[in-house]
């Protein structure tokens, strides 16, 4: 069987919608602000993903390997497009990096993940409204394994070829 096990769900809108009108920065910054918050487990919560996290730039220039202007420029762009949002500490939205420059700690969250663009990103913060858009469901699936004494070994292309034949 295979397993999805280390992986990080990114949303159909950014791979459908999104990807051709984003610059490689863009790219780069939304991948990581997805990674850091649904890609893991929130710790208050362990059913869900985490809505949220706060991201140094450091971190975002070490991930990236893009220069602090160039992180700078992008978060910008992004939240110009209203992919991302940047709060602080308590939960308010910083719009203009005027707002967000000597502000300790800056916290991201993807509105990819939130269930309307639209609604008050500080309210759905709050009140863990958050949910993830259509994804494909990771399953247990036999696509590549089959099992065996020993556990599961590696199927020929035949094989898989005759098991989906079988299924239809």
């Amino acid at each position: 069987m295979l397993y999805f096990k280390n992986t990080t769900q990114i949303s159909n809108d950014l791979l459908d919608n999104q990807l051709r009108t984003l610059t490689g920065s863009e790219l780069k910054i939304a991948l990581v602000i997805l990674r850091q918050t649904i890609g893991f487990i929130d710790p208050n919560d362990k059913k869900k993903r985490k809505s949220r996290d706060w991201i140094s730039q450091r971190f975002f220039m070490n991930k990236t390997g893009l220069s602090g202007r160039s992180v700078s420029s992008a978060i910008a762009s992004l939240i110009s497009k209203n992919l991302i949002i940047v709060t602080n500490t308590k939960g308010s939205k910083l719009h203009h990096i005027k707002q967000r420059r000597g502000t300790p700690r800056l916290y991201y969250a993807s509105t990819l993940v939130l269930v309307n663009r639209q609604q008050t990103t500080s309210d759905v913060l709050d009140k863990k409204e958050v949910k993830k858009l259509h994804t494909t469901k990771q399953t247990l699936t036999k696509v590549y394994c089959e099992r065996s004494s020993q556990g599961f070994k590696k199927i020929s292309d035949q094989k898989r070829m005759q098991q989906i034949l079988r299924q239809q």
